[in-house]
């Protein structure tokens, strides 16, 4: 029988810092409790969110990163809660590459897969693993009849007439053999307004961006999408790629928060609370660790 594959459905709103946490903690655990791999569905309150070597001040408006500052300041890295409070606009920095994104709980949904590179040795390549979790993304869109392809190294794309228009940004890193690959999907066009309010031009580009403002290279994805089925879609062509032989049908039966989890939740959730007090929320590793 092939090692266990866990589904981690949407939970009640965090904070950035908790969720990155639970993406690391996933990484560090999964190989030692012989977890095949697994997908997570979540959202976050309003935050953006930078790659790990990004320097904020070069891609976030400086005044919103000033007061970012004062307040993680003002909180102490001890004192921010799990909650999230209304209307703060959190900066936070992930364990993965690329550029900055601004996440919202209603203006766009994040996706998370994990793969244990212990079993899964064909996904070690950087560009053999994006290919192949790129297109599990794209055919989990096909199944609403939304046409996507992946662009420049790990973006997904849809054609408006005639024009491709990013909808995905993807990043991956890895973490004692587990290859974590995140992307987040533009649910709403306000998202995009946010972003061009929020952020300058970006200091790199895909070359399919052609210099094009956010308002002109973004683009949100229809109003009929489903998140939930969304979900399920990627659940079935996950295990497609991961355990074909499996019978994985009902993604409820392999939750996270299920009794056949219980050791590695524990684990997981042990260790995150760790890297959210000592990692994410650190002042220097969110407005700094580009400099170290």
């Amino acid at each position: 029988m092939n090692p266990p594959l866990f589904f981690f459905p949407e939970t009640p709103l965090r904070t950035p810092y908790w969720n990155l946490a639970i993406e690391e903690s996933i990484a560090l655990s999964l190989i030692k409790f012989e977890i095949l791999g697994g997908i997570r569905i979540w959202r976050n309150p309003p935050r953006l969110v930078i790659g790990l070597s990004e320097n904020p001040r070069k891609t976030i408006n400086e005044s919103l990163v000033s007061k970012a500052e004062n307040w993680i300041r003002q909180q102490g890295e001890d004192g921010i809660a799990k909650k999230p409070k209304k209307n703060e606009l959190y900066i936070a920095r992930r364990a993965s590459g690329g550029g900055t994104v601004l996440h919202h709980p209603t203006e766009n949904l994040n996706f998370s897969l994990f793969v244990n590179l212990q079993i899964k040795k064909e996904l070690f390549g950087v560009k053999e693993s994006y290919e192949a979790l790129l297109g599990i993304a794209v055919e989990a869109l096909k199944d609403q009849k939304i046409f996507s392809s992946s662009k420049g190294k790990s973006d997904l794309a849809i054609d408006e007439n005639g024009i491709t228009r990013k909808i995905s940004g993807n990043a991956q890193f890895r973490k004692r053999n587990c290859l974590v690959q995140h992307g987040t999907l533009i649910l709403n066009r306000n998202l995009i307004e946010r972003v061009a309010d929020l952020m300058p031009h970006p200091p790199e580009e895909p070359d399919y961006r052609k210099e094009r403002t956010h308002r002109d290279f973004l683009t949100a994805l229809p109003s009929a999408f489903s998140a939930e089925s969304f979900a399920l879609d990627l659940w079935n062509h996950f295990t497609k790629l991961t355990a074909p032989e499996g019978d994985w049908k009902n993604p409820q039966s392999f939750s996270f928060f299920s009794p056949g989890f219980s050791s590695f939740r524990k684990a997981v959730l042990q260790e995150s609370e760790k890297l959210r007090k000592s990692k994410y929320q650190s002042f220097d590793y969110i407005f700094n660790r580009e400099l170290t």
